[in-house]
């Protein structure tokens, strides 16, 4: 324990470091050696074994505190433990009794850590037998978020959005007779949870017997986990009806025929091609949800949950916002065309959001084809005149629809762009 130097570290308050609830042990060898869990606040924090003292019987352990993305990256393999060390900007080494209750924490930086107590460059999460199920949670982190509130449209659009995503998932799921119900559970602190049920019954009197074998609730969480990990890398596939499958994709499919065939249900015609066509059509279900990223809270993440237990499927935060949404459109354009005004055309919309310094935002506007439904395409003003007591800013603040001269940037029925020409 001499290698810390612990008398010298600073002090730091137990509450903000020790783990007291979700705690989980990744690896266990004598001692919890790696282990996750959440502080008092609803922190991520992974803690490891150092070393113990059988004379004082003390335990000295390092704990870091996470943020969703970095818990996301670690618990998915994408990141390894020691990485997730050198980044961090909270360490700190945990003395513990033989009880495993803090004693005291030191705060510590990277550097400052023997290299002898490293973990070695390929300290990936280790291979933990993972179950499913049919409950989720949906957690909002940031501005509004982390003190537990949340704008009621933008809750109801994530709701909407997640169970249409859910529902939709099973309708796929030809020769099934399914019925899909997605059901709300109360929210939840952390720091503002969604919490969801898809409740499943069977249509007709006599329902399979074997149904309750499949792995429906493995397909539904590996396929959360694609849309949002492999999707984006896998575009170019989808541009073409061909047969090209990446290991992600293909793996998709092989837990998409166990549903099948642990149902004894015979599988639809080129199974291949559907599934293709059914990750298309949810991507702009799942693009519904990216959408509500950024103005009052700055991520979320869906969570699969089992015995209290969270799993960490999807993480979204700007970054997979642009890259997701790009994707998407880049799709779009390659099937549908892209159409682009040469003039300036009249239109209405509804300003949500605009930085008046860069005069760039966010509006609805219905679709050309169908008003029932709308687009929320990015909208830049012309020209360098203050927009301050203007109608662009009427139409945010007084949430008021407004007839702006704008150039649109269309991908087949949706707008995606929207240059407007300044007017006083």
């Amino acid at each position: 324990m001499k290698e810390f130097n612990l008398y010298e570290r600073l002090l730091l308050k137990k509450d903000l470091v020790e783990i007291v609830e979700n705690y989980q042990i990744l690896h266990f060898d004598d001692f919890p050696i790696l282990y996750i869990g959440t502080n008092r606040l609803g922190n991520k924090i992974i803690g490891s074994h150092l070393e113990e003292d059988d004379q004082t019987k003390t335990i000295l352990t390092l704990h870091s505190i996470l943020s969703n993305k970095e818990f996301h990256q670690f618990m998915n393999g994408k990141i390894s433990y020691l990485d997730l060390l050198r980044n961090s900007k909270s360490i700190s080494i945990v003395e513990k009794d033989y009880s495993f209750k803090v004693v005291k924490a030191y705060d510590i930086d990277f550097n400052s850590i023997p290299s002898d107590y490293l973990p070695l460059k390929n300290s990936f999460c280790p291979s933990i037998i993972k179950t499913h199920s049919l409950i989720f949670s949906i957690s909002l982190k940031g501005k509004l978020a982390d003190v537990n509130k949340a704008v009621a449209d933008e809750v109801s659009k994530i709701q909407n959005g997640f169970t249409e995503f859910l529902e939709d998932r099973i309708n796929s799921l030809k020769g099934m007779n399914l019925l899909p119900k997605a059901m709300l559970q109360p929210y939840t602190e952390g720091s503002f949870k969604i919490n969801f049920e898809l409740d499943l019954k069977q249509k007709g009197v006599n329902g399979n017997l074997f149904l309750q074998q499949a792995p429906i609730s493995k397909y539904i969480t590996n396929y959360i986990k694609y849309i949002s990990e492999s999707f984006v890398e896998d575009k170019e596939i989808f541009k073409n009806d061909n047969t090209n499958f990446s290991n992600e994709l293909s793996q998709l499919e092989n837990t998409l025929n166990e549903v099948y065939d642990k149902a004894y249900i015979q599988r639809p015609e080129n199974i291949g091609l559907s599934l293709k066509e059914d990750i298309l059509k949810s991507a702009v279900r799942f693009e519904k949800l990216t959408e509500q990223v950024g103005v009052n809270f700055e991520s979320a993440s869906i969570n699969n949950v089992i015995d209290n237990e969270e799993t960490p499927l999807a993480f979204i935060d700007e970054d997979f916002n642009q890259n997701f949404q790009s994707s998407v459109e880049e799709i779009e354009i390659h099937k549908k065309g892209l159409i682009v005004d040469e003039n300036f055309k009249e239109y209405k919309i509804y300003i949500y959001h605009l930085n008046t310094d860069t005069r760039t935002g966010n509006a609805f506007i219905k679709n050309s084809n169908n008003e029932e439904e709308m687009s929320k395409p990015k909208i830049k003003i012309q020209g360098d005149e203050g927009l301050e007591k203007t109608k662009y800013t009427e139409s945010l603040y007084m949430s008021k629809w407004i007839t702006v001269n704008a150039k649109a940037k269309k991908v087949g029925d949706k707008f995606k762009q929207l240059n407007i020409q300044y007017e006083n």
